[in-house]
């Protein structure tokens, strides 16, 4: 049976990386969530998705910032503290693109631990956390360590009693190693850049991409799930876009689970679901149409 999880605590309608958003998809009977991770300047992992705080949304004192905010690396948690996430800055792109999502006051960035209790609390079956170690090879000056953020992460995770129900996933395949290294036994996912983001790399001087860790698909006959095979992973995890019968079919002949993200529709859920995917990670409203008690969101 295909896995439903809700990605970034269910972004698509409710505030994205938060308490409020874990709280309401819990309340539901998806299998678990996802969260992406950032690292503080004095070492707590919160849940929060880019580098910086976003002026789009993102409020301080009840104003919207007029420009980028500060990067979380730079920041201590009691600053970070002091900034709502609860809304999207009316006629945004943000806002345009996720219509159906509720706006929330005096929403915080949570951190790591706070999310884990609520999964503690939220009872039997034990949900799944996925989590997402954000790092950018090619910005290290914006992004926080790998090594830093994947000890934090895992600490976190073995003091929740978690990390059976944990499963690292990252772009930069150099954390997905760290973990392995770190927490022999955790479940990992080798996320991939989408085909259509492929012009966005930056190649390295020997022309290797800087995400694969020097498992460059270069070197497996261009194929990145060859790649990831290589690099250890036991799960592709592709943007939808790039999940054809194809890729499919390659998956499997090498043994690899597919755990797509980026969808959002009920029409995308099940084609995953028939195509019998492993998980599929979903921003909502629609968390699993024909799954009893799957449809929430507005109204739902």
């Amino acid at each position: 049976m295909t896995l439903i999880v809700a990605g970034a605590t269910g972004y698509g309608v409710w505030p994205a990386n938060t308490l409020e958003g874990a709280a309401a998809c819990l309340g539901t009977d998806v299998d678990g969530i996802e969260i992406d991770v950032q690292l503080t300047g004095d070492g707590h992992v919160v849940a929060h998705h880019d580098y910086w705080l976003s002026r789009h949304a993102t409020r301080l004192d009840g104003e919207w910032l007029d420009k980028r905010g500060p990067a979380i690396k730079t920041m201590t948690l009691e600053e970070l503290r002091r900034y709502d996430v609860g809304s999207l800055r009316p006629g945004s792109s943000y806002a345009e693109r996720y219509p159906s999502r509720t706006a929330m006051e005096g929403v915080r960035i949570p951190i790591l631990p706070q999310i884990l209790d609520l999964l503690r609390a939220a009872g039997e079956p034990r949900r799944w956390i996925y989590v997402e170690i954000k790092t950018d090879p090619q910005d290290p000056e914006a992004s926080p360590d790998a090594e830093a953020i994947t000890r934090a992460t895992l600490r976190d995770l073995e003091a929740a009693g978690w990390t059976d129900r944990s499963k690292i996933i990252a772009f930069d395949w150099q954390v997905l190693r760290l973990a392995r290294a770190l927490c022999p036994g955790i479940a990992t996912a080798h996320l991939t850049i989408p085909a259509a983001m492929a012009d966005s790399v930056r190649r390295l001087p020997n022309g290797d991409s800087p995400w694969t860790d020097g498992c460059d698909p270069r070197r497996f006959g261009d194929s990145d799930l060859a790649a990831l095979k290589a690099h250890g992973g036991v799960e592709w995890s592709p943007h939808i876009s790039d999940v054809t019968p194809e890729r499919l079919a390659e998956a499997r002949e090498l043994g690899l689970r597919v755990g797509p993200w980026g969808v959002s529709s009920a029409e995308e859920i099940r084609r995953m679901m028939s195509d019998e995917v492993y998980s599929v990670t979903v921003s909502g409203p629609d968390f699993g149409p024909g799954r009893e008690g799957r449809h929430v969101g507005q109204g739902g």
